[in-house]
Order: C-alpha cells, then structure tokens, then sequence
C-alpha cells in the first residue's frame, strides 16, 4: 500500500508542475498499447505529462519544426538540436502552435506515448552531471573545449568521433551531445 501511496504521489507532483525532463533516449509510440516505436525523445528536452497509463505516459512534445523536415521536432528555431525524431513512414499529428517567421521554423506541439519513469522536475542536475562526465573523460588526452568552443550543428559529431577513446557508457552519448549543444555559441540552454 505504501508503494501505491508513493508512486502516486509522484505521478502527481509530476503532473502539478509542468515540465519534465529524462536522462536518457526515451522510445515514443503513437498509443499507449502500440509495440512499434515511432521515434525517440532525446535527453533534457522538456515536455508534459497528460496522462498516466499502467505501464506509459502520454506526453506533450512542444518544439520547433523545420519546414524541410517531416520527421523532427527541434529544441529551437533556427539550429538543428533534436528534441525528438520520428520514423519517415510514422503518421505524426503536428499541432501548428505559432508560424515561424522570418526564416524561423514553426513551434509545434505532438502528443505521444513513452515508458513510465525516468523523468524529473528540472534538468539542471543533467546539465551537471553530463558536464563532469564531459570534463572527467574529454579532459584526459586534451583540454576539454569549452561548452561555447563549437557551434550547435558541430558538436554531435564530434562526441561522436571521441566517444570509443572514453569510459563514457553508450547510454550517456545523447545526453553529453545535448548538454554540449545547448551551450553551444549559436544555442543557449535558456533559449526555448
């Protein structure tokens, strides 16, 4: 009964105070019984729970579309750091929130289901902890770069090229890159 009363109240306290963030690569699914994922939710990007199921949440993904791009949800309006992708044959339901103007990408809304768990209030402490494992494994052959060295669009690859001569877990490659393109020079994690 205790672990009844305790995982609703953080299902409530989740609900009460808007956004929530994960870790980690969450899949995404169009209902909340669908096996087939159709995409990813990346790490520290903000969205709303809605609804709690037994096993997954519906959540509201607000971000920025690219015109050019049927399959992405962007952190901002200009830069291509990726809040969630969906699979090119995925029916995904846009919701248009605000046209982009002047060269700006359209801020949109999707509503999807992910796994119960793993979500938090804030994201700061991700920051944190993505930026000592960035300065504890990125600082051991060469200076770390500082976060602002490289733009938003430079940093994926760049984690990546470096990322098999580190100790840093596969798991944790998504929320380094996003730590690092959030504070990138063209990018700043206050942005949205």
């Amino acid at each position: 009964m205790k672990k009844v009363l305790l995982s609703a109240t953080i299902a409530c306290s989740l609900f009460a105070s808007g956004d929530v963030y994960s870790d980690v690569v969450k899949p995404l699914f169009l209902d909340a019984t669908s096996n087939k994922s159709i995409g990813r939710l990346l790490p520290t990007n903000a969205v709303k729970i809605t609804e709690e199921g037994s096993d997954r949440v519906k959540v509201v993904i607000c971000g920025y579309k690219n015109p050019a791009v049927d399959n992405v949800i962007y952190y901002s309006d200009s830069q291509r750091v990726i809040a969630a992708a969906f699979a090119k044959t995925a029916k995904i339901d846009y919701k248009m929130i605000e046209k982009g103007k002047d060269g700006k990408w359209d801020k949109v809304e999707v509503v999807a289901y992910t796994p119960k768990g793993e979500f938090v209030n804030e994201v700061s402490s991700m920051f944190a902890r993505a930026d000592q494992m960035y300065k504890d494994n990125c600082g051991i052959c060469h200076t770390a770069h500082a976060t602002d060295h490289y733009k938003a669009n430079q940093w994926p690859n760049l984690v990546k090229s470096m990322l098999s001569r580190t100790a840093i877990d596969k798991k944790d490659e998504w929320l380094i890159t996003q730590y690092l393109q959030k504070h990138s020079s063209d990018v700043s994690a206050g942005a949205k």
